[in-house]
């Protein structure tokens, strides 16, 4: 079952979300993720948090139109962007588009590919998904990476080093490679077909690819 998680980064396009979240079959918003998601003419099923950016007036209305609301304490040991990816993956979610990602707060924004391999540890394999392209995270396996000729691809170390790093169907190929944090031989590859495989044989890596057709 495939979720769409909306955070309370800075929203994309009204399109895009509309069109992610109809494809879903559990839609969850990360507390003021709310908001954007009704800005976009979509309701969630179910909103997560501690509501404090959301606010009591736009979440009893969001409750009003028949979303359920989870609530959690202000002091707590997760985001409320990990509380939502946990809440869909407890609902039987084990895939997910995560939208309204990127910007918003600058320590948010840095902790979102963490919130990935979160997800990504308890079977939900994630992908933000905005205006600008997609990200994931690959923790010791692989993932097929689809655009178009030219589009970027970025490979970075997320917690440490990644060996057995393999990069199949890019401008630059890697094979059985080692990424080391602080080393930048990752960034700006270009798919050159219309996909492209990226794995890896143990750590972990984010995954950014810029198209315009995300």
């Amino acid at each position: 079952m495939r979720a769409a998680i909306f955070l309370n980064g800075s929203p994309d396009s009204a399109g895009l979300l509309r069109r992610v979240a109809g494809r879903a079959a559990l839609v969850v918003a990360a507390d003021g993720g709310a908001r954007y998601a009704l800005e976009a003419g979509v309701v969630p099923d179910l909103v997560v948090g501690d509501m404090d950016s959301l606010g009591e007036d736009l979440a009893r209305e969001v409750e009003g139109r028949g979303a359920s609301l989870e609530r959690h304490p202000v002091r707590k040991d997760k985001m409320d962007g990990q509380l939502a990816a946990l809440a869909a993956r407890e609902r039987g979610a084990t895939a997910a588009d995560v939208l309204c990602a990127v910007g918003g707060r600058l320590g948010a924004l840095f902790a979102v590919p963490h919130i990935l391999l979160a997800a990504e540890r308890i079977g939900l394999r994630s992908t933000v998904v905005a205006d600008r392209g997609r990200m994931f995270v690959i923790e010791a396996g692989s993932r097929t990476v689809e655009g178009d000729p030219q589009d970027s691809v970025s490979i970075f170390p997320l917690s440490g080093p990644a060996a057995g790093v393999t990069l199949e169907g890019m401008e630059y190929p890697l094979e059985n490679a080692n990424l080391e944090p602080g080393d930048t031989l990752g960034f700006h590859n270009e798919l050159i077909g219309r996909e492209a495989t990226v794995s890896v044989g143990k750590g972990a890596v984010l995954v950014v690819h810029e198209t315009e057709d995300p």
